[in-house]
């Protein structure tokens, strides 16, 4: 089991001696350091994973199609294949997404659409898979990192996402989470993933 944590940051007066601030000068200091947070991307508060039997958060996103991609253009029609990935040009995420490439067919044969997800732009993923020759497309959740956030798999302190795999069914509640463990290095092969994806859509 993951526990994500999170830095809190206390202040006290130098010294522990009380010291009076003005209300005005106070907000100043509050409202630039919400600012700032803001601006370095960092999030106050960890994030909420979904949960299996959950609904799947919504999301449109840029991708190498050249064209926005939403989950709820696959609504009643196909199940989703959502990988979400730290970084292009990783030597585990290549290893990981090309594993997808090389069982595509089976996923397509079932009826499940893939997705790769991660914080890169959509310049660097589109260099990324053309140089992978990907069968599918890649969506960039930047600069936002809206939707890694929404399903709970960011790395709050890296600002990238942690390998994690989601099925989500054609009313969009998700059937399926793999966690992986040893994320970072790990590489998944599909075949390992196949046989449960083919017992929940419920094709032979």
């Amino acid at each position: 089991m993951r526990h994500d944590k999170t830095a809190e940051t206390e202040c006290r007066p130098h010294g522990g001696r009380g010291m009076t601030v003005n209300r005005r000068t106070l907000g100043m200091v509050l409202f630039g350091t919400a600012l700032a947070m803001c601006w370095l991307g960092v999030n106050p508060g960890p994030t909420a994973a979904v949960e299996v039997g959950e609904p799947a958060p919504g999301f449109t996103l840029p991708s190498t199609t050249g064209a926005g991609i939403s989950l709820s253009d696959f609504k009643g029609k196909k199940f989703v294949f959502l990988e979400f990935y730290a970084a292009d040009f990783s030597p585990a995420c290549a290893a990981n997404l090309s594993a997808r490439k090389a069982n595509h067919k089976s996923f397509e044969d079932l009826g499940v659409q893939v997705l790769g997800v991660s914080s890169n732009t959509t310049f660097s993923q589109q260099t990324f898979a053309e140089s992978l020759k990907l069968p599918y497309p890649l969506l960039s959740d930047f600069p936002d990192r809206k939707v890694i956030r929404a399903y709970g798999v960011l790395n709050e302190k890296a600002m990238i996402s942690i390998r994690t795999f989601f099925l989500i069914d054609r009313q969009g509640v998700i059937r399926k989470k793999w966690i992986i463990e040893n994320p970072v290095t790990t590489v998944v092969y599909s075949d390992t993933l196949l046989p449960d994806i083919q017992a929940i859509v419920g094709r032979p």
